[in-house]
């Protein structure tokens, strides 16, 4: 808004942020650079400050979350000398060595074409996204000029408050921790039919988006995103989710399509078919019809020399509509960048306003097939007002981006840790070397916005930045904004440390016991049976911090996975419950049932393989101390929880574990000396087939329906 109203009467404003990128990128199309670029961040004399990165100082702080906030904040206090260490609960993809180690004279060794990028992970939110919004090479090169920085050090799969807690950063010797996590939970929906198949969060789906890579033609990830798709919700959130949905949508029939050929001309069509249940084949051959229509766009395109057109047919098969619950001008994303809202609406975006959702109606399958709104009227007086006129909208998939609260889970899960200001943490001030507790700031400009939580233990404290803070909430600038405010108050917080020089050995110990603690290598793999496999990893971190009935999240990285054929055979994220984790050698056990592709390839792995293991995370078992007897009652995945709290029960109290199996068949029970170690008693039953025998006089065997 301050740009478009400097102008000169009626000239057109200088557009500001591409004369910036013009310039980024003139001076990176020079030789060398990147090695300009690079040296220029660390060394600038037209800057007041910063201008020249001071030596390290012997201070270490871990920044929590890889965001812009976190970043931003990582940079400017590595200027001032400061060791950081970055962790993040996601993936992180290492750069390639050469970039590293090596000077790079061409700006395009360093470049991706968008649609073969790998999913680095580094940048949180500012990564997300398989259209062409701002060159993602930006970020690769953020990435990089942190990863040169010799007192840097980067970790994915670490959650704050699973992996580390507050109270575990002091103890490994770091003089102060910022927080820069993000949005926390979206905000539910609650109407009928919200749990139905199709009806899922947009956050999620824009995460799974870029963690899975399911846009890429090598990718065996898929979404299953069906047409017509209604986004809920007036936000710049809504509008890349239906803007994301529409290109997305076009790439999963093409690659639907291609596969499907290629297993018809392996197995055959039939025996292809045959392998779908009802619901899925209805969905594959929805698929398959719209693909053979992008194909036959795609040939007219050809043909006569242009680009394709996709929106005659995504129109066609119902569009992508935003809906949104009061005038178009009203909604934030309007207010906050029209232009977004604009470009979306260019390209194919349809939009009702007015609308308030109230359910989503489903097939015999229990799939999504339309969302039920009030219609909504505003009368003079500003008020509004539903209008009992239901409208119905079409819809297969049904993606809610109706806001995000800050992430506040800490506060939950380690309660007392910090005081908290109604859904927020409470923001604080440092006065006269102590914390104050002040007002929310109106601004993000105010002087006193408070960036430190109320932790204070000794002269360690806790800052946050970023969406995680109130003031910074809502937006990628004001998530960098707050990373450069909050550093200069880090600083006069740790102003008696500062002025002496860290020591190099010191410093070099220190890295290497952070490489032993969060990184992840498989230790052993071992299959029990046709389908189910158990997998020992060394993390000593995510070891330290396991309780009975949490589990991980699991992934092997995109730079290290096979390729075979045209195929690459990354893994999606899959959630294993951990079932022993020996603190003592730093490992962790995981069962996994091979369900589908990703699980599958777990079989794959080699003793030694690096890989990306973050948790724990979920609820606990509530184990409360005293005697106490435990019963668990299910299949499988029910026998992994009896073995998880088995495991770690107290038996020399009188403790007591039993477990009642409801196995479908005999050929399902695994790992059945561990159980029968963990299990004080045991009733093994089968639904169909002959009996599971018991081998102890303690145990007994059933066939049935035993619920």
């Amino acid at each position: 808004d301050c740009m478009k109203a400097c102008i000169y009467q009626k000239q057109t404003p200088v557009n500001v942020p591409e004369v910036e990128t013009r310039i980024l990128t003139d001076a990176l199309a020079l030789p060398w650079g990147v090695e300009i670029y690079d040296l220029l961040t660390r060394w600038n004399p037209l800057r007041q400050k910063q201008f020249l990165a001071k030596p390290y100082n012997g201070l270490k702080i871990l920044v929590a979350g890889m965001g812009p906030a976190g970043f931003t904040l990582a940079h400017h206090l590595l200027m001032e000398g400061f060791c950081v260490v970055g962790v993040d609960g996601l993936k992180i993809e290492p750069l390639p060595s050469s970039l590293v180690n090596k000077p790079i004279e061409s700006y395009d060794e360093l470049t991706e074409q968008l649609d073969e990028r790998v999913l680095a992970g580094f940048g949180g939110v500012a990564e997300y996204g398989i259209t062409v919004r701002w060159d993602k090479n930006f970020l690769r090169l953020i990435y990089l000029t942190l990863m040169r920085r010799p007192h840097f050090q980067l970790f994915g799969g670490v959650r704050f408050g699973g992996t580390i807690t507050v109270e575990d950063t002091k103890a490994m010797g770091f003089d102060h921790l910022s927080v820069a996590v993000g949005a926390g939970l979206p905000r539910a929906l609650p109407i009928p039919g919200s749990l139905a198949v199709g009806m899922r969060q947009a956050n999620d789906f824009l995460m799974s988006l870029q963690l899975t890579g399911a846009a890429k033609e090598s990718s065996l990830a898929s979404l299953q995103l069906r047409m017509p798709i209604v986004v809920i919700g007036g936000g710049l959130t809504g509008v890349d989710t239906a803007s994301e949905a529409q290109a997305y949508y076009i790439k999963q029939v093409e690659k639907h399509l291609a596969r499907y050929e290629t297993l018809s001309a392996h197995i055959g069509e039939t025996a292809l078919r045959n392998t779908f249940d009802p619901a899925s084949l209805i969905i594959c051959d929805e698929f398959l019809e719209h693909a053979k229509a992008v194909r036959t766009e795609r040939e007219r395109a050809d043909t006569l020399g242009e680009a394709p057109n996709f929106v005659p047919l995504l129109h066609a098969w119902g569009g992508v509509t935003i809906t949104y619950r009061r005038h178009i001008q009203d909604s934030p994303a309007y207010v906050s960048n029209h232009e977004e809202l604009h470009k979306a609406l260019e390209e194919g975006v349809l939009y009702r306003d007015l609308l308030e959702p109230k359910a989503a109606t489903t097939d015999q399958y229990r799939h999504v097939t339309g969302l039920t709104c009030h219609h909504r009227r505003q009368d003079d007086d500003g008020r509004w007002h539903v209008v009992n006129d239901d409208v119905q909208i079409p819809a297969r998939s049904i993606l809610v981006a109706t806001g995000a609260k800050p992430n506040v889970a800490y506060a939950f899960e380690h309660e007392g840790t910090f005081l908290r200001n109604g859904i927020q943490y409470q923001t604080f001030e440092l006065n006269n070397g102590s914390l104050e507790a002040v007002p929310t700031a109106e601004h993000c400009k105010s002087d006193n916005f408070g960036p430190f939580t109320s932790y204070e233990n000794e002269d360690f404290r806790v800052s946050f930045v970023g969406d995680s803070h109130p003031v910074f909430h809502g937006n990628v600038v004001k998530a960098i904004a707050s990373g450069m405010r909050t550093y200069p108050k880090i600083l006069e917080a740790l102003e008696d440390k500062v002025g002496t020089l860290g020591d190099s050995a010191e410093y070099q110990s220190f890295s290497n016991t952070l490489d032993d603690a969060f990184n992840a290598t498989i230790e052993s793999i071992e299959r029990q049976n046709r389908h189910t496999i158990t997998i020992r990893i060394k993390a000593p971190r995510a070891a330290a911090r396991f309780k009975p009935g949490q589990f991980y999240r699991l992934q092997n990285f995109e730079t290290r996975a096979v390729t075979v054929g045209d195929t690459l055979l990354q893994m999606e994220a899959i959630a294993l419950f951990a079932t022993r984790a020996d603190i003592g050698a730093g490992t962790i056990d995981l069962t996994v049932f091979e369900k589908g592709v990703s699980t599958r390839l777990t079989a794959l792995f080699q003793p030694g393989d690096k890989v990306s293991l973050m948790g724990p995370t979920g609820v606990r078992s509530k184990m409360p101390d005293g005697k106490r007897i435990y019963l668990v009652i299910g299949n499988e995945m029910a026998a992994l929880q009896a073995l998880s709290i088995g495991n770690n029960i107290d038996k020399s109290n009188g403790s007591k574990l039993y477990y009642i199996g409801t196995f479908s068949d005999k050929n399902k029970l695994t790992q059945r000396s561990e159980l029968e170690a963990a299990c004080d008693a045991i009733l093994w039953g089968t639904g169909t087939g002959a009996k599971i025998n018991a081998d102890r006089d303690q145990d007994a065997s059933a066939t049935g329906d035993l619920c």
